[in-house]
Order: structure tokens, then C-alpha cells, then sequence
């Protein structure tokens, strides 16, 4: 029986320090080699997940919290925010001087800095600087650079898929009040990502799931935040790393070590998927 693995990148991939632990790229091998498909699940946009699926030698991925689904490198779903849906989020945020970063199926569009800083080599350098700062201060100044919003032109004819505005937890509910055709979820306390009403990870997990034929109950996923909480509880099995949110950890099956401290080995092998 094919059982399938989802991963979170941020905190559960990827160390705070943006960096893949040896013990996960030994373990993402060894699933491979058991003939388990390993699937990356993440909030990020298609273009900011290339290098760790690269480095990690993955072929299918859920990408910006569902909304764009590829099973062994075919793009098999995918669900663009309705345009004037958007156009209205855009103006909210300009009104409230929100940052905001639309998410297409195949770039990021923003203000002329962000984007510069995207497709050049400062983008390696400032990923560098990420291993020394901590994200706090990180998504602090994220969130500064964001606020001038992309010009129209930039992504005119574009599907838009996910929006990253910068907005914390107390603002959460006026946007959402406003947006019921939205769905509002977050991996941090600046800036919520921000996907149609009834999508999430788990959305993208039936996607893979009906077109791979298999049950359910023959998946896995790991996880660490808030957009993770429909796929932890959708699987399986459900695991939580050791430094998730708390409201992850309460509906986990199983809460493993940090990322740092080896925690995907440990909890691949505790589940006997991996030798």
C-alpha cells in the first residue's frame, strides 16, 4: 500500500536559521527508498520553495496553502483568488497603509525593491543574514518593505492565488468580517496569508490523495503553525515538530523533537516508515 508524507518548509523543513538539517535530507532519502512519497505542503509561493525542493530532491509539492497543487512535477490544481475579491483586499490594504505581496502561480509580485531583491543574488545574501537574525526582527523589516503595494501592470493578465498582507492577530477579525469569501491563516504574528474561503493544506492533501488512489488513512504530515492545523488534523497521522505552535501541538497525534534537534528522523522512525 503507497503511503504519502506532507512537510511544512518554515519550522519544520527548514530550521529558523533557514537551514535543512542533515538528519531531515537523510530521512526525505530513506522515505524515498522505502518507496514512501514525500510531498512538500507549505504556505510559500511556487517560486520561493524551488530551493528546498530542489535541495531536497522533491518532485510534488502543495504550494501558498493549497491553492496550487503538482504531483510529480504536473500541475494537477489550482485556484486563483477572484479578481475583484482581490482588487477589494488591495484597496482595504492601501486604505489602512496594510504591505502586501501577492503570490501567482509562478512569481511574487510587490513593491520595485522586494521584487529586485527577489531575482537577484542580494536575495542569496539576505538568506545568509536570515541564519544571524532572528525572524522576529526578520519579518519586522519584512513587513516594512512591503507597504508600498505592486503596480497593476506588474501582474495584469497574472492569476493571483495567495496574498500576504501585514496584519496582526487583534486586526484579523475586521478583515475577516469583510472578506467571508476569504480565508485568513498565518506561520507567524506579522503578516497572515491570506487564500479563498474553504481552501487549506488538507485541500491539496485530498487533490493528491484522489489522484494517487490511496486512503487517507496511509498519510502523514508535519507541521509547526496555524496554517498547518487542517492538514495535522485532515492525515492520518498528524505530527507536530517540538517547537509548533501550541494550538498545533493540542490536535497532533504525535508531538516530535524541534527541527534542529533532529525532529522528523526521530518521528519518521518512531512510526516505523524509515529504518
Amino acid at each position: 500500500m503507497k503511503k504519502v508524507v506532507f512537510f511544512d518548509i518554515d519550522g519544520t523543513l527548514v530550521s529558523s536559521q533557514n537551514h535543512i538539517p542533515e538528519s531531515t535530507k537523510r530521512a526525505i532519502k530513506a522515505l524515498k527508498q522505502q518507496g514512501i512519497l514525500p510531498v512538500i505542503a507549505t504556505g510559500r509561493a511556487t517560486v520561493l520553495l524551488e530551493e528546498v525542493r530542489k535541495e531536497l530532491e522533491i518532485d510534488s509539492y502543495i504550494a501558498m496553502n493549497g491553492q496550487l497543487v503538482v504531483l510529480e512535477g504536473v500541475p494537477i490544481f489550482t485556484n486563483p483568488l477572484p479578481k475583484d475579491v482581490l482588487n477589494r483586499l488591495m484597496e482595504k490594504a492601501a486604505q489602512d497603509r496594510k504591505g502586501i505581496v501577492l503570490c501567482g502561480t509562478e512569481d511574487i509580485y510587490s513593491n520595485s525593491f522586494v521584487s529586485l531583491v527577489k531575482r537577484s543574488s542580494v536575495l542569496s545574501v539576505l538568506k545568509h543574514i536570515g541564519k544571524l537574525i532572528p525572524n522576529r526582527i526578520q519579518m519586522s523589516l519584512f513587513s516594512r518593505l512591503i507597504r508600498k503595494p505592486p503596480k497593476p501592470e506588474a501582474f495584469e493578465g497574472k492569476d493571483i492565488c495567495q496574498v500576504l498582507l501585514e496584519l496582526d492577530k487583534k486586526e484579523e477579525t475586521t478583515y475577516k468580517n469583510q472578506f467571508q469569501e476569504l480565508h485568513f491563516t498565518r506561520s507567524n504574528d506579522y503578516t497572515a496569508d491570506v487564500i479563498s474561503a474553504n481552501i487549506s493544506k488538507a485541500t491539496g492533501i485530498d487533490q493528491v490523495i484522489q489522484q494517487l488512489g490511496i486512503d487517507i488513512q496511509d498519510t502523514y504530515a508535519f507541521g509547526d503553525s496555524l496554517n498547518d492545523l487542517e492538514m495535522i488534523q485532515h492525515v492520518g497521522t498528524g505530527i507536530s515538530m517540538g517547537n509548533g505552535w501550541k494550538e498545533l501541538k493540542e490536535v497532533a497525534d504525535i508531538i516530535t523533537e524541534d527541527v534542529s534537534e533532529d525532529g522528523i528522523e526521530i518521528a519518521l522512525k518512531k512510526l516505523n516508515l524509515i529504518p
